[in-house]
């Protein structure tokens, strides 16, 4: 938070997810398995991304495919309508092992940062500093 920013700003922004998060929670579940883009929606709120936005999502996994870290195929079903199963490349699981080393380097820093604040959230000098100048 800059110097003058409202502090409620820096709170709208402390739920936000970092940055290409949806693109590695896709990898990771075609990591797991292939899947559907329906299914891929519903699994997708384990990971806190439960907008419902379908269409967020294909245009992300278009995108995956374009970059060549996902593949499609339409899968006939007896029970419905074709469906296009999406599968992860090997560029995809490159890319889903860069950002996982990405991901635990700023895990590092924040467990460092998390660490420190720690320290001195509840000491005196805190509590002295948080009350205002003495008189």
């Amino acid at each position: 938070m800059s110097v003058g920013e409202p502090a409620d700003a820096f709170a709208t922004r402390a739920g936000a997810e970092p940055r290409n998060y949806l693109q590695g929670c896709v990898l990771l579940l075609l990591r797991e398995r292939p899947a559907h883009g329906y299914e891929l929606l519903e699994r997708l709120k384990a990971f806190g991304l439960a907008d419902g936005d379908s269409g967020n999502l294909y245009r992300r996994l278009r995108a995956l495919e374009e970059q060549g870290m996902v593949r499609s195929e339409w899968e006939t079903s007896e029970a419905g309508p074709r469906r296009r199963m999406y599968h992860l490349t090997a560029s995809g699981d490159a890319r889903l092992r860069s950002w996982a080393d990405s991901l635990a380097e700023t895990r590092r820093l924040l467990d460092y940062y998390l660490g420190r604040h720690a320290l001195i959230a509840d000491s005196p000098a805190r509590a002295a500093a948080a009350s205002g100048p003495r008189t």
